[in-house]
């Protein structure tokens, strides 16, 4: 007999069945936003990740949610992950996805940092051109991620550069009416474009992922962010500092890379690169 959901906290509900049909098995993540699970679907036999909202969600968390699932599915055929299914139920409002198996960019940019080795150039291309390639088709549909850093690519696989790009929990639909306050910000602080500190959501629009995917960029072949420090830090030199030389930090890179990461990383959005794609290219170029 199936347990049905109880009373207890949104966060430990491993035996829970969604919908008659979708059981927790084990937590796999959580964040402000609720809590992704391993779960099985009773119905086919098929393993599957949930993410699932607390019982108490307002009615802006669960419209985020039920939004991020039709932004995945206008993305179907990407590298964005794969929705499956929508629940919502007494148990709680949640989204059905593709159950991911490897580890997310930031844990393997990691291991290369702690023996202090630089990512493999031609690896740097192989992971990151499909996210190239699914944020211009983003971008074509009039939706902005802005969150995208490497905690949000997942890699299935390095060798042949199967990657999802995560959580469009945060990202901006321009055809829809906004959820988040335009005064506020939506993102991760080192990779949140200098127009957004100061004049919050309402800025967003392509170019701020141009810039997030951009400081993506430096932190794997220089090993570090463009902007460390404090909080305060990042966004005053995000805002206002020269930007740093990813040459002096890899010189077997052309100096012609600061070229391409002074427009990648410009203060101004309209002296940065207008699309995705045309920033990637510039990035090829100078590579090679």
């Amino acid at each position: 007999m199936h347990r049905q959901p109880s009373g207890h906290d949104h966060l430990e509900r491993a035996g829970d069945v969604l919908g008659a049909r979708y059981r927790l098995d084990a937590i796999l993540g959580r964040g402000g936003q609720g809590a992704i699970y391993r779960a099985t679907d009773l119905r086919d036999g098929d393993r599957v990740a949930i993410k699932v909202l607390p019982r108490e969600a307002t009615p802006d968390a669960i419209e985020r949610m039920f939004r991020e699932a039709f932004i995945m599915s206008q993305l179907h055929g990407t590298a964005a992950v794969r929705v499956l299914h929508q629940v919502r139920t007494e148990g709680g409002t949640a989204i059905v996805m593709e159950l991911l198996e490897g580890e997310d960019l930031e844990d393997l940019a990691r291991r290369y940092t702690a023996h202090d080795v630089p990512m493999p150039i031609d690896l740097v291309v192989r992971l990151l051109g499909p996210i190239v390639a699914t944020l211009d088709a983003a971008h074509d549909r009039g939706i902005i991620h802005r969150d995208v850093k490497p905690g949000n690519v997942f890699v299935l696989d390095s060798t042949t550069g199967d990657v999802r790009l995560l959580d469009f929990g945060f990202a901006k639909l321009t055809s829809a009416i906004g959820i988040t306050k335009p005064e506020e910000l939506a993102g991760t602080p080192s990779f949140i474009a200098p127009e957004l500190w100061s004049a919050g959501a309402r800025a967003a629009d392509s170019r701020c992922d141009v810039y997030s995917l951009a400081v993506l960029v430096f932190r794997l072949l220089g090993g570090r962010h463009p902007f460390e420090g404090t909080l305060l830090d990042i966004m005053r030199d995000a805002t206002s500092a020269p930007r740093p030389s990813l040459h002096v930090l890899r010189s077997e890179l052309s100096p012609c890379v600061d070229d391409w990461a002074r427009q990648a990383l410009a203060i101004r959005p309209d002296e940065r690169f207008a699309r995705v794609g045309a920033m990637w290219a510039a990035l090829l170029s100078s590579l090679a």
